[in-house]
């Protein structure tokens, strides 16, 4: 199952996706920024819901872009 999301953050859009598959569930993350250039984080690791993704990979999304240190995964 896919579960997505977006989050406008500082004048960039977060498209957090969550995907579980076999009850493991894994997040990543597409960030566009004001300009319209979008990049993709790649696996950010497996969680234990849905939801819990989602809010890792924003939290990842704006970390990055305040240029700060990324939070551990679960």
């Amino acid at each position: 199952m896919l579960h997505m999301n977006n989050v406008m953050y500082k004048g960039h859009v977060l498209s957090a996706i969550a995907v579980t598959e076999r009850e493991v569930v894994s997040a990543t993350l597409v960030v566009r920024d004001p300009s319209g250039v979008q990049r993709r984080s790649g696996a950010l690791g497996t969680f234990a819901s849905p939801i819990g993704a989602l809010r890792y990979a924003f939290a990842y999304g704006m970390a990055e872009i305040d240029h700060r240190k990324m939070p551990p995964s679960e």
